[in-house]
């Protein structure tokens, strides 16, 4: 189960990000309510989920606050390239809430679909690695090449090439998850 960090710890950390006080005021309330998932929705509802808008509501709410939390990162990022140390600290916190939040929809989402992006059992390590390589091979053996595919056919080489990269890097990924598994199993 993940938990958001204890409110005084949280509330500490706003207070040194002093430029920036009311959007922290506001970020450390909306974490004082929050509670993890699995206390708020008993596992007994999980199975009559199929089919509801509540279901794709919790995979949309996941890859949302998934994706918020990568652009809250990079944003962090160039906060501290531009000098900016506070705002980069306020980036950065909002982002481990994103993360936190986005845990939360998973926590609900493993008992009803399991993995939402290739709807693999979740759970155990031998099934969340299995549920990766699903991922990674779909990634590196048909979206990327297919994306670059059509970066190329529009002219845009350099996407293109951007995609080829990432193929490349999913079929390293896969093949050290392989491994993984392998290990997991009792193999080489």
């Amino acid at each position: 189960v993940f938990f958001l960090p204890r409110k005084r710890t949280f509330d500490k950390m706003l207070r040194s990000i002093s430029r920036f006080a009311p959007a922290a005021a506001r970020l450390s309330s909306s974490v004082s309510r929050a509670r993890p998932a699995a206390a708020l929705m008993p596992q007994r509802f999980m199975s009559s989920m199929e089919g509801s808008k509540t279901l794709q509501n919790l995979k949309d709410s996941f890859a949302g606050e998934s994706m918020a939390a990568l652009r809250y990162e990079f944003f962090a990022q160039r906060a501290d390239t531009e000098g900016y140390p506070d705002l980069a600290a306020l980036f950065r916190s909002a982002a481990q809430g994103e993360t936190q939040h986005a845990m939360g929809c998973l926590e609900f989402l493993q008992h009803e679909v399991g993995d939402p992006v290739t709807n693999q059992p979740l759970g155990n390590s031998v099934e969340n690695v299995e549920s990766t390589l699903a991922g990674e091979q779909h990634d590196a053996e048909e979206m990327y090449p297919e994306m670059a595919k059509t970066a190329k056919a529009e002219g845009f080489e350099e996407a293109a090439e951007w995609f080829e990269t990432l193929a490349a890097a999913e079929a390293s990924h896969l093949k050290h998850f392989r491994a993984a598994l392998a290990k997991l199993k009792g193999g080489a």
